[in-house]
């Protein structure tokens, strides 16, 4: 059987990571128009995707549509295009619209965890018609991907609604902590921080919604004097503002549902 043929469009973090672990494994290309030509990597896209069976994009979300439409020309019949860009949904199924008509399967994949931390193997999710082929190749190489069914633009959805959640926190933490540093309690509240987000369960979770929205007026009352904190403490105060918006929509509009965990 012949070597798998493999390209990788993008060799930042990401691609540098996913090329040195799939070196030796595949006979592979990798492009990425911000670098120089050299070693594996290659001076144009055609070169890269020319004759592949995979090509894994691994560009900026921003550069994945205009990566799919230079690949398309020289894109062969039956090779699959797994975008992993962290694009929205809409970009993915783009992505759709642009190959499949040329006979080429697309996947839209979902990288879940820090690429440098566990390398091929961090988790990815994937979805469309050719996630399971996708799943079964990618997994002969060591990576680890889970595919979900659905239609591109599924796995691209979590992986955004993940980054609400997870990038949301990190910026209330930091602008807390600045907070608290100004303040002059910065080693209690770290403690405090650390408490809160350690004991937190599915009890808590489901606190915290209802609770917005049986104290929707009293958070918002309060939200708009730990605003003014901030402000007297001269720190910027992006998320406690949003936070009063959002408190101030839910006595209006009420709390989205909590799932039934049965």
């Amino acid at each position: 059987m012949d070597t798998l043929r493999v390209a990788v469009l993008g060799h930042g973090e990401v691609g540098r990571v996913l090329a040195a672990g799939l070196a030796g494994k595949v006979r592979l290309r990798v492009y990425d128009p911000v670098c120089p030509e050299g070693g594996d990597l290659v001076a144009r896209n055609a070169d890269a995707v020319r004759g592949a069976d995979l090509v894994i994009a691994v560009t900026t979300g921003a550069d994945s549509l205009a990566a799919c439409a230079e690949s398309r020309p020289h894109l062969k019949r039956g090779a699959l295009y797994a975008d992993l860009s962290t694009g929205a949904p809409g970009d993915k199924r783009r992505v759709a619209e642009l190959l499949e008509p040329a006979g080429v399967g697309v996947v839209d994949g979902a990288i879940m965890a820090p690429v440098p931390l566990r390398g091929l193997a961090t988790p990815v999710l994937a979805s469309g018609a050719e996630a399971g082929r996708f799943a079964v190749l990618a997994g002969g190489l060591g990576m680890s991907v889970t595919p979900i069914g659905g239609a591109p633009g599924d796995a691209a959805a979590r992986k955004l609604l993940r980054s609400v959640l997870v990038k949301g926190l990190s910026a209330l933490v930091i602008e807390s902590q600045r907070a608290a540093e100004e303040a002059g309690l910065g080693e209690w509240f770290w403690g405090h921080l650390l408490e809160t987000v350690t004991a937190a369960d599915e009890e808590f979770v489901v606190r915290l919604l209802k609770g917005a929205g049986q104290h929707g007026v009293r958070r918002v009352h309060e939200m708009e004097a730990a605003t003014r904190m901030l402000e007297a403490l001269g720190v910027p105060d992006t998320m406690t503002r949003a936070t009063t918006a959002t408190l101030d929509e839910v006595t209006r509009t009420g709390i989205p549902p909590v799932p039934d965990p049965s």
